[in-house]
């Protein structure tokens, strides 16, 4: 197993500089940014979906309309992989657990409003997964489907802290901080 030196961690300009791309600046219009969180839990949703369903077709021996399935979800996967980082962006970073733990990589009050949406949403995600872990386990689903809910629980419960953040926070992040 190799350990990532600190020469080979990204650096905080190269992160900063990305987040704050002026290219980003539509994203992080309050309105913009709800719209792209409503986006991104119907994308979600819709991923998820398909897992199921391919997970459903497979279990079934339907082998072709499985993999039309696994390709119409690579495709929504992509989007949603878009979105994710259009929020991320217009959040400037501060919801993205890798720029957290670069020395520099958030500041104070990024850091403090990353712990506080982290905090505000450890009890649901760790309901929501260990119902998921509960089915997976004790459930009367064939495994392929239950993996399936239980992949689509870590997706809600990875996703849950930008939504979160990306809901309420009122104005950009520079607005807040300099206030």
């Amino acid at each position: 197993m190799s350990v990532i030196s600190p020469k080979q961690a990204p650096s905080h300009s190269v992160v900063v500089d990305a987040m704050n791309n002026p290219a980003f600046e539509w994203t992080r219009v309050p309105a913009t940014r709800r719209r792209l969180v409503l986006a991104s839990i119907a994308a979600t949703a819709v991923v998820m979906g398909m897992l199921y369903t391919a997970g459903m077709l497979l279990e079934a021996d339907r082998r072709v309309a499985s993999a039309w399935t696994m390709v119409a979800t690579v495709v929504f996967t992509l989007g949603w992989m878009f979105l994710t980082g259009c929020l991320n962006a217009s959040l400037r970073g501060a919801a993205d657990p890798l720029v957290s733990t670069i020395p520099g990589g958030h500041d104070e009050w990024q850091q403090r409003l990353y712990d506080q949406t982290y905090r505000r949403c450890y009890w649901p995600t760790l309901i929501v997964m260990s119902v998921a872990l509960l089915a997976l386990v004790v459930g009367d689903l064939d495994i392929i489907p239950a993996l399936g809910v239980f992949l689509s629980a870590f997706l809600l419960a990875v996703m849950a802290p930008l939504w979160t953040m990306a809901w309420t926070l009122p104005v950009d992040l520079r607005e807040s901080a300099s206030n």
